[in-house]
This record gives C-alpha cells, structure tokens and sequence, in this order.
C-alpha cells in the first residue's frame, strides 16, 4: 500500500458502480513540507514579535502640545500641586516618542520654575510662601534596555536613592529636582531570552531619539536652569545602555553646534568656554556605535586649545566586564550588515576614542587639577591617559589635547561588574561626587558672570 494513502476508505457512487476511494495521509503533507511551514512559523513569528515586545508600549496622551489637566483630570493638574515638591518627576514616552501625559512635562518644569517672577496675567503654580528661594540641581535620567518607568523598576528606585543621597548633600542650599525619563525597554521574557529583544529595542531607542521629543524635554529644562546666570542653577543629563543611545542623539548637534560657536575663528587659538544646555551629559555604558561620536572626536587636534577652565561636557564610563556592548552589540550590528570597526564597536569599546581612565585608588597627580584632566572621589580615579591608545584595527590618527571636555573613560569590572552594574555603592559614591564637583565648579563660574 502506498504510504502517502490512508487505510481508510470510502465510497462514490454513481449509478449502479461503487469506487472506493482514498485519503492522503494528514501527516504525509506535514513531513513533505516541513521546511516550508517551519519558514512560514519563522517569518510570522518575525512579524509578530515586535508586537509582543512592545505590549508594555503606553498609549500617547492627548494633546500632545500642551497640559489639559485642569479640564481632563483636575485632581492631577500639576498647577495644584504645592511647590517645592520631592517627589520624582516621571516623564514616558511612546516607542513613536511621544508623550503619554503631556503633563508630566509641565509637572517637571513648574518644579523648576515656580519661584520665578511672572506678569500678572500669567498664570502661576501653587507653592509654600514660606519655603525659601534656592537655587536648583535638576538631574535627568534616561534608562536603558530591559527598564521602564513602573514604579518597582530598579533603575527608578536607584535613581531615587542617587537623588535622596544629592539631598542630603545640597540640604538647605539648593534643590535637587530629579527627572527619569521611561519609555518601552522592557525585555517581556526570561533569562537569556530577554536578548533576542536587542533589536526591536534598539530600534525603540532610535525612533524616541528621531521624534525630537527628548531634544524637546532637554531644551525645556536647559532653557529654565540657564534663563538667569546669577540663580546658579544646574543642570545633568544621564543617560545608560540604549538610554545614554537616546541621550546623546538628542545632545550631540546642539553640543557640536556650541563648540563651533566658541571657535577662535583662526589655527592655534583657544575656544572660548563651550556651554551646553546641560552643565554635562553623563554616558554610561552607552550602546551606540562609535562612529556616531567621530565628529565630537574631531574636536580632539592639536591645532586649537581648549581654555583650563573649561568644564566637562560629556563623560562616557564603560567598563570592560559590559559583557552587553562588548560581546553582543557587535553580534547585533553585524547582523545588521555594519562592517567597519567604528560601526560594530560601541564607543566605550573602541580604543581610539578613548581618553581616560577610571580606576581604584587615589589620583597621582596634583590635587588642584581641572575635572578634564582627573577626579578623585569614593576613592575613585579618572585620569587621562598620556598617550592616545594604540589601535591595529583602523590606525585611526588620534591626538590628544589638554582640557578637551570630551571624556571617554574605560573602567573595569570591579568598578562596574557588568552592563546593569552601573548602580553599586562604589560607583554610585563617585557619580555623586562628580555631580557635586561639577555642580561646585559651575557655581563658581555663574558667580564670575
């Protein structure tokens, strides 16, 4: 009997002649097709994962262009809410880089501007008329890959242990306003599963930046905390994994824009002092290719100077135990049909573009040297090198230049262990003290102007 026939039978009949008849065997079709249904099974499964990763995904509120919250939710308009308030400022964002509350963006500016001076016909924010006018730190945050903004995330409670620890330092002397900005980077699976999520999250991370929201978000704040030289306000921006990715693309044109408009305007001169909206934008672990960072590397030249003053712009901290950006991000972006070395290689991990070091211990050096050249705090030292790296792969032609505000650090596991590490009370004590450090020498400078 053929084997793609069932035993079973049945008949037709016509007339006066029955004929028996027989089926194809069910699984026969199955074995003969195997490639093909699995290919189908396959090529659905691409289509329907990024669905699946992505159910977390907010909806975008209405309007989008302003609060509506005393018509639409009274209970929540942020102009009710007494001022100074504590609480962290939430802002989340749809994976298209919307908003989804208009007004939790006008929640985190009135926290920063409720004691500012108003014309009578506009509107103002409640606030304590006992509570002193301070000064503000705002600190901005952007999470990474597999975090999001509910409020048991871990990178939210760790952020608000960072700001609780900023205020007990600035008690008394300034506020400290901290900003987490969430969005969809939740990984919906288990284990190492969680890592086939890469792509659909990066390219999350890529839309949010392409919508200009957070440009949008940085730009409101930078223009508040720098309205009034003599208020000394500060302002931090910190972004981690496909967070510091979202951060610097929202930062990096407007900072490359002010160090153009402080060129000497002639070879051999020496910039004037560069200041972005931000005081700095703080990267760490950054998952982002580092040819995307070749054009504020060309900063570094031995043809222009930069002033001993000048304060630091940009800080990267990647460490060698970031199994995440060292090992699978180039797997990634291979697969992705990148090639060169600057494309597969994040900017932490290309040697080229990197200037200092962070490592264990007290710093060698003068104790009176400029944020650019070292820092030691948590016993902690970032230095720069004194030679620019080797690199075999590109021979990229790297020059080094004092006081360059441009700081690309490489740490070591038993500073940051791995990718998510960047929170352990070592490192947690540095980035406090960094912020405080600059936080000081940005007062210092306001005071001058």
């Amino acid at each position: 009997m053929d084997s793609s026939t069932d035993d079973r039978t049945d008949t037709l009949t016509t007339g006066h002649i029955t004929v028996p008849t027989r089926f194809p065997k069910r699984s026969g079709f199955f074995n003969r097709n195997k490639l093909s249904l699995g290919l189908i099974v396959a090529f659905a499964a691409f289509l329907l994962a990024p669905l699946y990763f992505n159910l977390a995904e907010p909806a975008a509120g209405r309007p989008q262009n302003k609060c509506n919250a005393d018509q639409d939710d009274p209970q929540d308009d942020p102009r009710i809410i007494e001022r100074p308030n504590d609480d962290i400022k939430v802002i989340r964002l749809t994976n298209s880089g919307e908003f989804a509350d208009r007004c939790e963006l006008t929640n985190a500016l009135y926290e920063l501007n409720w004691d500012r001076p108003r014309p009578k016909s506009s509107f103002g924010v409640r606030f304590d008329p006992n509570a002193p006018r301070l000064p503000k730190l705002a600190v901005l945050y952007i999470h990474g890959w597999k975090h999001n903004a509910d409020a048991a995330d871990s990178d939210l409670q760790h952020f608000t242990e960072l700001i609780q620890t900023l205020r007990k330092t600035h008690a008394g002397k300034r506020y400290v306003v901290g900003i987490y900005v969430g969005w969809n980077a939740d990984a919906p699976l288990w284990g190492p599963l969680e890592n086939i999520t890469f792509w659909v999250k990066k390219n999350n991370a890529d839309r949010i930046a392409q919508s200009a929201n957070v440009t949008f978000i940085f730009s409101a704040i930078g223009s508040i905390v720098k309205a009034d030289p003599h208020q000394q306000d500060q302002f931090i921006a910190i972004g981690h994994s496909f967070g510091a990715r979202v951060l610097f693309s929202a930062t990096a044109q407007p900072l490359v824009t002010a160090v153009e408009e402080a060129h000497p305007g002639f070879p051999g001169g020496q910039y004037k002092l560069v200041q972005g909206l931000a005081d700095a934008v703080i990267l760490l672990n950054p998952a982002f290719e580092a040819a995307r960072y070749s054009t504020i590397n060309s900063f570094t030249r031995n043809r222009e100077t930069f002033s001993p003053t000048q304060a630091p712009l940009v800080i990267t901290i990647s460490s060698t135990g970031d199994w995440a950006t060292k090992a699978a991000f180039p797997v990634g972006q291979w697969l992705g049909l990148a090639r060169t070395s600057r494309e597969l290689h994040t900017l932490g991990n290309y040697a080229a573009f990197r200037t200092h070091l962070l490592e264990k211990g007290k710093c060698s050096g003068p104790t009176d040297e400029p944020i650019t050249e070292s820092f030691a705090g948590a016993d902690l030292c970032l230095s720069r090198l004194t030679e620019p790296p080797s690199d075999e792969v590109d021979n990229y032609d790297q020059e080094f230049r004092a006081h360059n505000p441009f700081i690309v650090a490489q740490t070591t596991p038993d500073i940051i262990r791995d990718h998510n590490d960047i929170w352990n009370s070592t490192f947690r004590g540095w980035l406090a003290e960094l912020i405080n450090a600059l936080q000081r020498l940005h007062a210092a400078e306001s005071g001058k102007s």
